[in-house]
């Protein structure tokens, strides 16, 4: 993997991979360890069964298509730094293939793939989606969905939505592998809960302890 802190990821090499992004329209400041880190995740939670928004999706495959442009010219510029980089991402890319093995947009080229093929499934919303975006139907599995369902079915046998939501996280359930991912389940399995959003957030982001967040649900 491409280390933030590695020879490979120079000053230079950073300020040189910042600029070209920005140079081809990306609207914010993003460095070679952020780009890889995001499309590692992205390979990943594809495996898991994409549990994010159709937008999301087709953002992750811009900055997929960004780095197939952008790190060819920049090793070519004499930053050897970008070879580790396109190492890393190939990585990734393995990854990824496993579940993006089908072919739906043919218009793209082959060494496209990413954009030429869909996931063959993800999760039950995304896959709604998508399914209205692009009339393409795709399977719907996905770790995120059962971790919801076990999350709802943890509610009905009597446990409180607090140690629901501590019981997943001391558990390691996939949901809780990442926060933003963590207060999506949260908001799926309990959508009455809406006026705790705010405090689960901040449970969840560790701003408030287990105390506080099933206090603040008894007061409410």
């Amino acid at each position: 993997m491409f280390d933030e802190g590695s020879t490979g990821s120079s000053a230079a090499f950073d300020k040189a991979f910042s600029r070209k992004f920005m140079e081809v329209g990306w609207q914010s400041l993003v460095k070679p360890f952020e780009a890889l880190r995001r499309w590692e995740e992205f390979a990943d939670d594809c495996l898991a069964g994409f549990p994010w928004d159709v937008d999301d999706y087709n953002n992750d495959l811009t900055l997929r298509t960004r780095l197939a442009e952008i790190l060819p010219a920049l090793e070519a510029e004499g930053h050897v730094a970008a070879r580790d980089v396109l190492k890393s991402i190939g990585a990734a890319d393995s990854r990824a293939r496993v579940v993006l093995a089908r072919e739906a947009f043919p218009a793209f080229s082959v060494d496209r793939w990413w954009l030429r093929r869909v996931p063959t499934y993800a999760s039950r919303r995304f896959c709604a989606d998508f399914r209205d975006t692009y009339g393409i139907e795709i399977n719907a599995r996905s770790l995120f969905d059962d971790d919801v369902v076990e999350m709802s079915r943890l509610k009905s046998t009597g446990l409180s939505i607090p140690e629901v939501m501590i019981h997943v996280r001391c558990e390691g359930l996939y949901v809780s592998s990442r926060p933003g991912l963590f207060y999506r389940s949260f908001r799926e399995a309990f959508p009455d809960a809406r006026g705790m959003r705010g405090l689960v957030s901040g449970w969840i982001s560790g701003a408030i302890g287990d105390s506080k967040l099933r206090s603040g649900f008894i007061q409410r």
